[in-house]
């Protein structure tokens, strides 16, 4: 506040001194050559009082600039010890933001990055200066964000997209603002970045849409089975009356058993739409998980040996009820053991553990197999109706469809995590986590384990 006067009053200083001085040495010269003549003693006084005038004024002056210099020094001082605490104070909270922060160039080379960025590129912000976008990204990020750039600098404007980032086996979305930093002559000098990781958030939006589209394609569903079952129990009522006109050996009875057949398996699709369109509401039927899936092992296991593909079985004891019919538990397990099956062309191994998760009250069921995978462009398809990767006539893109139905319908969850031979660091198989609502019953004390 009291800077102001203090310059106003050193400048009105600066001004005067020099005044009076002069006013001082006009004042002693005028007499001084009127007493000339008086003789050479008044002279000489004369001039020691005009040096003397001079010696203070100039000393005057001499203090005062050192004076003035000191407080400059000081104020330089206290100036660049606030800028310092700003710039850490600034630093702290860029390095301690847990977003993506770096400045680029027009040719897309970094200039700075946040510990963030470089932590979750694999590195430290020393090793990536001067590096170009392309050699941290692939090279379709790289390019987008290049394009992102070059309209930051042609118009000086922030613009902001969604990138998809894979490093080191992992994936991750961002929402990237690309902003301008201009130098005095407002000029586009570099750009800075911001970007956030918003994968959970994506997660929860392709959540929303799968629960939306499968309510959508429950409603359908349940027209379309209904508008089919009339015309199948037709086609396979006149069937069975052509069956018992005809001699097992005859032709037209063998042509009527391949009628037979495909007209069962349509009816076991349109059951299928049916089971997962069918609301039950107010179910609070619990079951034995570990006996539910024991019976269908008892189905399986079999088909499973001729396929030379072993069975791990791992199933907690005294595990209480889970929410959910039990003939609807098994048709889910059935799905998950089939597509496991079908992934092991050449045999392979099948996990199925059972675990208890007292403190969320929760069961999980995890079916983990060794075989091909899962492709990561298919994974967020998988539970759609009519989705499938096998071939031609080897599945309906039902099973995980109706699975993922029941499961959600007894207040469960059914998870999917994959990895195909080109996945890197990890390895090949699909897993399957199943989590139930527990019921009363079995020995909590003793389990107590994680779903994980």
């Amino acid at each position: 506040m009291d800077q102001k006067p203090r310059s106003n009053t050193h400048r009105a200083l600066f001004i005067a001194i020099p005044f009076i001085t002069l006013l001082c040495l006009t004042i002693i010269l005028v007499p001084g050559n009127h007493l000339a003549g008086a003789g050479s003693k008044y002279l000489f006084w004369l001039q020691c009082l005009i040096v003397f005038s001079m010696l203070v004024g100039i000393g005057t002056i001499v203090w005062y600039q050192q004076q003035r210099c000191g407080s400059l020094q000081r104020q330089l001082s206290e100036r660049t010890k606030e800028l310092k605490r700003s710039e850490e104070k600034y630093r702290s909270l860029v390095e301690s933001a847990e977003d993506f922060i770096f400045t680029v160039d027009e040719s897309g080379h970094f200039q700075s990055l946040n510990n963030f960025t470089a932590n979750f590129l694999g590195g430290t912000p020393s090793e990536f200066i001067g590096q170009p976008l392309s050699a941290l990204f692939s090279e379709e990020v790289a390019a987008q964000q290049l394009k992102l750039i070059g309209v930051v600098f042609q118009f000086g404007k922030s613009v902001r997209d969604e990138v998809m980032v894979t490093t080191g086996g992992h994936t991750a979305w961002l929402s990237a603002n690309f902003m301008p930093l201009k130098d005095e002559q407002g000029k586009v000098a570099s750009v800075l970045c911001i970007a956030r990781d918003i994968t959970e958030n994506k997660k929860l939006e392709n959540q929303l849409v799968n629960t939306e589209k499968l309510a959508s394609m429950g409603t359908l569903a349940a027209g379309v089975a209904h508008e089919l079952n009339n015309p199948l129990g037709v086609i396979l009522g006149f069937t069975d009356l052509l069956l018992e006109k005809l001699d097992k050996d005859n032709q037209d009875y063998q042509d009527l058993r391949t009628i037979e057949r495909h007209s069962l398996h349509c009816k076991e699709v349109v059951e299928n739409l049916l089971s997962f369109a069918r609301q039950e509401e107010g179910i609070s039927e619990y079951c034995d998980i570990n006996e539910a899936i024991n019976n269908i092992i008892n189905v399986v296991r079999h088909s499973m040996e001729m396929k030379d593909i072993e069975l791990r079985l791992d199933l907690s004891p005294g595990l209480p009820g889970v929410k959910g019919d039990s003939r609807q538990m098994q048709q889910v397990f059935l799905n998950l053991i089939n597509n496991a099956t079908a992934a092991m062309k050449e045999g392979g191994i099948l996990e199925i553990n059972t675990a208890l998760d007292a403190s969320q009250g929760k069961i999980c069921v995890i079916v983990r197999d060794n075989g091909e995978g899962i492709k990561e462009e298919h994974m967020e398809n998988i539970f759609d109706p009519f989705f499938t990767t096998k071939n031609e006539g080897e599945g309906t893109g039902l099973g995980l469809f109706v699975s993922h139905g029941i499961v959600t319908s007894y207040e469960g969850t059914i998870e999917c995590q994959s990895s195909t031979e080109d996945t890197p660091q990890s390895s090949r198989g699909t897993t399957f986590t199943v989590t139930l609502k527990a019921g009363e019953g079995g020995d909590h004390a003793k389990q107590n384990l994680d779903c994980g």
